[in-house]
């Protein structure tokens, strides 16, 4: 039998072998360049037309556009572009996830240019940037974009929780006592301002709108992306991080504030907050931004350009997914800690409000079919002009020093100057936390999807549906840890 991963190679192949026959047998060029991307639809349609179109025609060469869809792909795309001799891909544009798994298939940008030449591109932007694409003392990736993840809420609803959870406040209390044994913190309030709340206050919000009726039906309105991919990885992350965690908890995998998210999720999960087409549609961004459209979901975790896109009004083609769009309301990522309240009523662990920073680079393989033509569309595609209109469309969070030092001018106030107030405040909380960039990694993050679908999708967090802490610690550390430890032993064969 032909194993899942060998079929989802061929399929891959096969798609860009499809899209890149007319190019060959019909172009006036000698030159051909594939680049390999994953974006929105409407993003990739304007990136093709504005960025691709234009450096295609000036230099007189023609350039394919190949769409991946999940993160660890990318590996399997490049390994048969290589060892098929084809030679095609010329950019791939690299979450920051990947960007170390994928080096032995990378040319430095220190090789294609001399030193001056290097030197006078990386002043030109972010140090932080350049530095998460700098490996071993080489520029291995271009930066592309920053990403941090924020709370996204629906003002309106939030004001209604605030002013109306109390009514709920006894089954709130019943529901949580059953797992932790006391119910709420001592001395409860839920904060006014979603910048202060923690994770019990995304509970009670969470809870009261579960259990209202909203265009006369009750359901969960509180999502994340929950789809099999390496969004779903760098929230389960996220979180990992708002308990206090650090990269080297991520991948022991069993420590408390792994467990604290495991417990959290769980819990999330048990008393049903959670809108289940996460996992049974299941939901990437896209899903997210139809369920504000529809009703099924009034607060989720999600980046900036999520936000222009749910937002909507800066193309005409950006219609926007929110009846009233200045109902969306942003927020920093709430203070993380432990579910168990010791005697006292306070949480035995207390951790931060921080997230991973992320984002996209663009990377050129050893084997593309021209390094020149490679280089100048990688600068092409992050100039000034260029990186600026993305930015002011599709809310972008520029790397540019040139764009960051006027982003006033770039994001007037209003709801563009809330969204990326916002996310320098949630930068700055971040810190240097980023995914671990480690070569395993990707094999790590599925790891990662495998237990949540098993703990908390599947119910399987205790006996008796009961929530139980070590339940789940044991879960990870008999179950799933070994195949982490396996990763590093066969070094991520």
């Amino acid at each position: 039998m032909i194993n899942k991963r060998r079929m989802v190679a061929v399929c891959l192949l096969s798609g860009l072998l499809l899209l890149l026959v007319p190019h060959f047998v019909t172009a006036k060029t000698e030159k051909k360049v594939v680049v390999l991307t994953r974006m929105m639809d409407m993003a990739d349609r304007w990136f093709r037309k504005n960025i691709i179109a234009p450096f295609s025609k000036d230099h007189g060469i023609d350039i394919a556009v190949a769409s991946f869809d999940k993160f660890w792909d990318l590996e399997v795309m490049l390994k048969l572009d290589r060892d098929s001799g084809k030679h095609a891909i010329g950019v791939v544009k690299v979450p920051l996830e990947m960007t170390r798994p994928l080096i032995d298939f990378m040319i430095p940008y220190d090789e294609l240019m001399s030193n001056k030449a290097l030197e006078e591109l990386k002043i030109q932007y972010d140090s932080s940037a350049i530095e998460m694409g700098t490996i071993n003392g080489k520029l291995y990736y271009l930066p592309r974009k920053l990403e941090t993840r924020m709370m996204f809420y629906l003002k309106p609803k939030v004001k209604e929780a605030v002013d109306n959870w109390k009514r709920y406040e006894g089954r709130i209390i019943k529901a949580l006592k059953a797992d932790n044994d006391i119910g709420l913190p001592l001395g409860y309030q839920l904060e006014k301002d979603p910048n202060r709340w923690d994770y019990y206050d995304i509970f009670v919000v969470s809870y009261y709108w579960a259990h209202t009726p909203y265009y006369g039906i009750k359901m969960p309105r509180m999502a994340h992306r929950g789809k099999k991919y390496g969004g779903t990885v760098v929230g389960l992350v996220d979180r990992i991080y708002q308990m206090g965690g650090s990269v080297e908890d991520v991948l022991a995998m069993s420590t408390d504030p792994v467990v604290d998210m495991f417990v959290w999720e769980a819990v999330y999960k048990k008393s049903k907050l959670y809108n289940p087409g996460m996992w049974q549609d299941p939901w990437s961004g896209g899903g997210i931004w139809n369920g504000l459209k529809d009703g099924k979901a009034f607060l989720a975790m999600m980046h900036q350009i999520d936000s222009f896109f749910i937002h909507g009004g800066t193309h005409p083609q950006m219609q926007g997914y929110l009846v009233d769009p200045n109902d969306m309301g942003l927020a920093v990522m709430p203070m993380g800690g432990s579910f168990e309240l010791n005697p006292a009523g306070r949480p035995y662990r207390v951790g931060s409000r921080a997230a991973g920073t992320s984002g996209w680079w663009w990377g050129i393989p050893k084997t593309s079919p021209d390094l020149a033509t490679s280089l100048d569309l990688a600068k092409w595609i992050t100039n000034h002009d260029n990186h600026l209109a993305e930015c002011k469309i599709f809310g972008m969070m520029p790397i540019r020093k040139d764009i960051l030092a006027n982003l006033e001018k770039v994001f007037p106030e209003g709801w563009m100057g809330e969204v990326f107030d916002v996310s320098v405040k949630q930068l700055g909380l971040n810190g240097k936390r980023t995914v671990p960039l480690l070569p395993e990694y990707s094999k790590v993050g599925k790891i990662y999807l495998d237990a949540w679908y098993d703990i908390v999708v599947g119910d399987n967090y205790g006996p008796g549906g009961r929530i139980d802490r070590d339940y789940i610690k044991q879960r990870l550390q008999t179950v799933y840890l070994p195949k982490i430890k396996e990763i590093y032993k066969t070094g991520g064969k």
